[in-house]
C-alpha cells in the first residue's frame, strides 16, 4: 500500500482534481460492490485501494474534452 500519495502524481493524468475525487469515489464504490458479492473481506478501505490503483497507473481517469 501506497502511503500518502502526492496529487500531483495522482494529476498526471487529468488536470481536474474534481475528476480525480469523482473516479477515485467510483472505483471505492466499485470495489466495495465486488468484495460484497463475491463475500470476501479486504485488506484495506476501498478508498485507499482504489488510490493504490490509480497511482499505479492500473486505473485510469475518463476525461471528457
Amino acid at each position: 500500500m501506497m502511503l500518502k500519495p502526492e496529487i500531483s502524481k495522482l494529476l498526471e493524468e487529468t488536470k481536474s482534481p474534481y475528476r480525480l475525487v469523482v473516479a477515485v469515489a467510483k472505483r471505492s464504490r466499485d470495489i466495495s460492490e465486488e468484495a460484497l458479492e463475491e463475500k470476501r473481506s479486504l485488506d484495506d478501505k476501498a478508498v485507499n485501494i482504489a488510490i493504490d490503483e490509480f497511482c499505479a497507473k492500473r486505473v485510469k481517469v475518463a476525461d471528457e474534452d
